[in-house]
């Protein structure tokens, strides 16, 4: 009787250890990508989560060192998802040029939490100034509100497709275009979206092209 229940209490244990293997394995939040970007006026940070469980959010954290990290905001999560959700949030308030390091504080509903890998920014005026020079240089967007349309010139005849990505202030998606083999200038019209301030990111297939803000106004 004794090695039976012996053996009872040991298969009880393997079987909560499976469990608990198991449940550890899950995590509330599957985060596919988080990426910083360096504008002329601050970083931009986007991330994106694959699904979501119990997400109350993400606290965005700034620090000049590796150790002391502070919170700059709070991003409000999609609670339950089983599909990809995008997010944004543009630094403006960073005091000087040097190095800087981001991470996410990803907080579930009952207050548990857990942290990103962290990203090295390097925030430097001759990256700003090169940044910008570049631009002029080969990509321009000029916003036509009375149209909905965004011009696009662009000089580098080397790039076989541009992707342009609208996003709201608040990181969602609102416009997709794919342009194969573009011209040195084309145009895009999106919908009528409401007033608020917007980003279009443009890229190609191997790299970021261009950043800018937008304001819709009616």
């Amino acid at each position: 009787m004794k090695k039976l229940l012996i053996l009872i209490f040991y298969l009880l244990s393997l079987f909560v250890n499976d469990f608990n293997a198991q449940t550890e394995d899950i995590l509330p939040v599957e985060l596919i990508y988080f990426e910083a970007l360096i504008l002329s006026n601050g970083v931009l940070l986007r991330w994106g989560t694959a699904t979501e469980v119990n997400n109350f959010g993400f606290e965005v954290q700034r620090a000049d060192t590796p150790y002391q990290f502070l919170g700059l905001d709070f991003v409000p999560g999609n609670g339950n998802s089983n599909s990809p959700k995008h997010y944004m949030f543009v630094d403006t308030t960073l005091p000087n040029y040097g190095i800087y390091y981001y991470r996410l504080k990803q907080i579930d509903n009952d207050g548990t939490f857990h942290y990103s890998d962290t990203l090295t920014v390097n925030y430097f005026p001759i990256s700003v100034d090169t940044y910008r020079q570049e631009n002029a240089k080969n990509l321009v967007v000029y916003h036509i509100p009375e149209t909905n349309q965004l011009n696009i010139y662009l000089s580098d005849n080397t790039i076989n497709e541009v992707v342009s990505s609208i996003f709201s202030i608040t990181g969602e998606k609102v416009e997709e275009f794919i342009v194969s083999n573009p011209p040195n200038e084309f145009n895009i019209r999106y919908k009528n979206l409401p007033s608020g301030i917007y980003i279009i990111l443009l890229s190609s297939r191997t790299k970021f092209l261009h950043s800018q803000k937008f304001v819709i106004v009616k």
